[in-house]
């Protein structure tokens, strides 16, 4: 079996060892010894990891991809998260905590299984709507701007965005999985064109955590968009897993 096609995004040098057929994809001014560096590859992209998170490495590896064929399988992830088939670690929550020791033991059919098969991170039910989560941990003003801005972009329709905001199930960090090129390409430019409307128009500078407003909004649409490429295709035919996230504090076993 060929060795699939796997980003790894990371803004600085990872503090444990990764795969060796994950492809590096350093964003900011990071540039790996080996793999892509961001600063290089897409400029105007890399720094606005400030705000946008792992999107701005996400915006130009679409640019990377764009004559890819668009039924390729390829996998993506964070130095930090893996939608993994065999989760590392223990269940806490939504998410399996894992100490980083433990990621040596993950095999490579962990990330991207028989490679024919798509991976995606479990669903996840919610005591509240996306819309009333959100506004539990940040402000809500700026998901209802950045859905509208979508809107306003001609990139979804605001029907589906009032379902989805609406509802109480979502997929976070669903960022990290194995899709088809032209799933990845239809959603990255679609985020891509709503985060320019969200930035260029109603954007406001938050502090801490929060100066990654745009990013946080743009997990949510990407999510919706996953979503609807999932309800189209038949959630029974992929696989859903749980999101292994490394931590000092994770298990150790």
């Amino acid at each position: 079996m060929t060795t699939p096609l796997f980003f790894c995004i990371t803004h600085k040098e990872p503090e444990w060892p990764l795969p060796d057929f994950l492809t590096i994809v350093g964003s900011g001014g990071y540039v790996p010894p080996q793999g892509l560096a961001m600063s290089q590859l897409a400029p105007d992209l890399a720094f606005q990891n400030e705000h946008l998170g792992e999107f701005a490495a996400m915006f130009g590896l679409r640019r990377l991809l764009a004559d890819a064929p668009q039924d390729r399988l390829f996998g993506i992830c964070h130095y930090r998260r893996f939608a993994l088939t065999q989760p590392l670690g223990e269940m806490r929550g939504f998410n399996s905590y894992a100490h980083p020791s433990l990621l040596a033991r993950a095999r490579p059919e962990h990330f991207f299984g028989d490679s024919t098969r798509i991976i995606v991170p479990s669903k996840v039910t919610f005591a509240g709507s996306v819309l009333r989560q959100y506004a539990a941990v940040a402000e809500a003003r700026d998901i209802l701007m950045y859905f509208g801005c979508a809107v306003d972009a001609g990139v979804v329709d605001q029907n589906d965005v009032a379902d989805f905001l609406s509802q109480n199930a979502f997929m976070p960090a669903c960022t990290a999985a194995y899709i088809p090129v032209g799933w990845f390409c239809d959603m990255i430019d679609r985020v891509e064109a709503a985060t320019k409307q969200f930035m260029n128009t109603v954007h406001i500078e938050r502090e801490g955590n929060q100066k990654r407003n745009a990013g946080f909004a743009a997990e949510r649409f990407y999510s919706m968009l996953l979503q609807q490429h999932l309800d189209q295709y038949g959630w029974d035919r992929v696989i859903m897993t749980p999101m292994t996230m490394l931590m000092e504090d994770g298990a150790r076993n």
